[in-house]
């Protein structure tokens, strides 16, 4: 499922979904970033993190951060599409 914000402002899916239903909120990290591009920034920030940590092994249920990660991909694959097509103001290309 991607839902798509209603007033235009951002090319970005409101949500990212997992086949088993479990949803990434990417509306509200892009509205507490401020920016597509700041939000991508910050979710790669926290996958690297956990990747430099031993990933989800040093986790008590890896599972669940499996599948937190599976979901962080998914939105960072959306924020990559949405922030390059929405790029931030002042800049140019070419």
């Amino acid at each position: 499922m991607i839902c798509v914000a209603a007033h235009g402002e951002t090319p970005c899916p409101g949500y990212v979904e997992t086949d088993g239903g479990s949803a990434f909120d990417i509306a509200a990290v892009v509205k507490d970033a401020g920016s597509p591009q700041s939000a991508l920034a910050r979710i790669r920030n926290t996958v690297s993190k956990i990747d430099a940590g031993s990933g989800c092994s040093i986790f008590s249920d890896k599972h669940a951060c499996d599948k937190t990660l599976t979901l962080a991909h998914k939105a960072i694959e959306a924020l990559q599409t949405c922030a390059s097509a929405n790029p931030p103001k002042g800049t140019t290309h070419g």
